[in-house]
């Protein structure tokens, strides 16, 4: 797992304890890395979020009114909407089938949070 994978881990941890999921996403990747491009880095911190106040996250109350508009999140969307609908699904074929190849770990918090059993369709 990457750095953005932990990370994503580890705010789920803080917000099943009670902490808000930005909050959660900005203490775990603080704890990653001390390298501050990576801790602003928008695509992994948006996609974590985007999941958590989407309702993706198992046992995470969802507040669709944070979820931002923009392409990162429409990705995020997505690409939980897939691993979803096909749970053996590779890192190379979610970015076949998105038409992006991510660098910047999002893919890998997504397909990292399938196989922990913590995405969910929302409710």
């Amino acid at each position: 797992m990457g750095i953005y994978s932990d990370a994503a881990l580890q705010a789920y941890t803080l917000i099943t304890e009670g902490m808000e999921p930005l909050d959660a996403w900005n203490d775990a990747i603080s704890k990653q890395t001390l390298k501050k491009s990576s801790r602003e880095k928008g695509c992994p911190r948006v996609t974590f979020l985007t999941l958590a106040y989407g309702g993706y996250l198992k046992d995470i109350l969802a507040d669709n009114s944070k979820v931002q508009e923009g392409k990162l999140s429409e990705r995020a969307i997505a690409a939980a909407d897939y691993v979803l609908s096909d749970l053996g699904i590779s890192k190379k074929e979610l970015a076949d089938y998105l038409d992006y190849n991510d660098r910047q770990g999002s893919y890998d918090i997504v397909l990292t949070l399938s196989v922990c059993d913590l995405l969910q369709q929302p409710k």
